[in-house]
C-alpha cells in the first residue's frame, strides 16, 4: 500500500524591511513585475493605518464591496484577510506578495510598542509555507532619513531605535538578508536573487516600469527622499551628520552589534 503524500501548504511570499531603509523602492520593483499583486506595510497589529483592505480592493481587485460590508460587521483576522486575497490572486493567475510592516515589530513609534517578533509570520505560518526575504540599510543612514518624518521623530528614542536595529539584524543574520546599498549598485542582480528566494519569476522589464508604479504605500512623497524624483536607481553619499551624533552611534553597543551582523562599517 502506497503511503499518502503529505499535502503541501500554499505559499505566501513576504518581504521584510524597516521604515526608510529603501523598502518602498524595492517594493516598487517587485510590485510592477508581471502578474504580481503586492500589498504594502501589512501587520496584524494594525489593519487601519496603511489600509491593506483598501489596497486589496481598489488597487488589485482582490476583495469586493460585499466583503467590505461583511467585514464592517465582523472584521477579519489577518489569516482570513490574507487567505481571501491569496485565493483570488491565484484565481486571476497572479502571485500575492506581502510587504511586512516590520516597523511595528522593531521600532513601533508612533503606532505601537515593539515586541521584537514576526507577528505576520505568527498569524500565517500554520496555514501557509512562508518564503521570506529581508532587506536592510546602514543604521545611520536609515536614522537620518527616519527623523525627517515628524510623526516619528517627535517620539523616537535614540537608544530604542538602535535596539530595534539590532534585533532586526539578529533576525536577518539568522535567516539571510540583502543590503539596500548593494541593491542600488546592482539592482538586477539583487532583485533576481530576491525573486529566487521568494520563488517568484524575475521580470527584467521592471527596470522600465518601477518609476510609474504608484500602487504602494511608504516613502512616496517627493520631499521625503533624495531619490524619489529620479528615473534611475542610484547610490547616494551619506547626508551630513553632526560629529556628536556620529560619536553617540559609535558608543552604542546595539549599533556596534547591528553593524557587525549586517556587515557594515561602524
Amino acid at each position: 500500500m502506497m503511503a499518502k503524500r503529505a499535502s503541501r501548504k500554499p505559499v505566501i511570499r513576504i518581504v521584510r524591511n524597516l521604515a526608510r531603509s529603501g523598502g518602498t523602492l524595492v517594493g516598487k520593483c517587485i510590485g510592477c513585475m508581471e502578474n504580481v499583486a503586492l500589498i504594502s506595510e501589512i501587520h496584524p497589529g494594525d489593519l487601519k493605518t496603511t489600509a491593506p483592505m483598501r489596497q486589496a480592493q481598489q488597487w488589485f481587485g482582490l476583495i469586493n464591496t460585499k466583503d467590505i460590508l461583511r467585514w464592517k460587521i465582523r472584521p477579519p483576522n489577518m489569516l482570513q484577510f490574507v487567505s481571501l486575497c491569496e485565493t483570488r490572486a491565484s484565481g486571476k493567475g497572479e502571485t500575492l506578495v506581502l510587504r511586512d510592516w516590520s516597523h511595528l515589530d522593531y521600532i513601533g513609534v508612533p503606532y505601537a510598542k515593539p515586541e521584537f517578533g514576526f507577528a505576520l509570520s505568527d498569524a500565517l505560518e500554520g496555514a501557509y509555507e512562508l518564503k521570506v526575504v529581508t532587506t536592510v540599510r546602514h543604521p545611520v543612514d536609515q536614522y537620518l532619513s527616519l527623523i525627517q518624518l515628524d510623526s516619528v521623530a517627535q517620539k523616537l528614542d535614540f537608544d530604542a531605535y538602535l535596539l530595534g536595529c539590532r534585533r532586526l539584524a539578529e533576525y536577518a543574520s539568522e535567516h539571510g538578508f540583502y543590503r539596500y546599498e548593494d541593491f542600488t549598485k546592482d539592482p538586477d542582480g539583487v532583485l533576481e536573487s530576491i525573486c529566487n528566494d521568494l520563488d517568484l519569476k524575475f521580470d527584467a522589464s521592471y527596470s522600465t516600469k518601477w518609476q510609474a508604479y504608484t500602487t504602494i504605500t511608504g516613502d512616496t512623497h517627493v520631499q521625503l527622499g533624495r531619490g524619489s524624483t529620479l528615473k534611475t536607481i542610484e547610490s547616494f553619499e551619506r547626508k551630513p551628520i553632526d560629529d556628536a551624533l556620529l560619536d553617540a552611534f559609535r558608543k552604542n553597543e546595539d549599533y556596534q552589534r547591528a553593524c557587525e551582523l549586517m556587515g557594515y562599517d561602524a
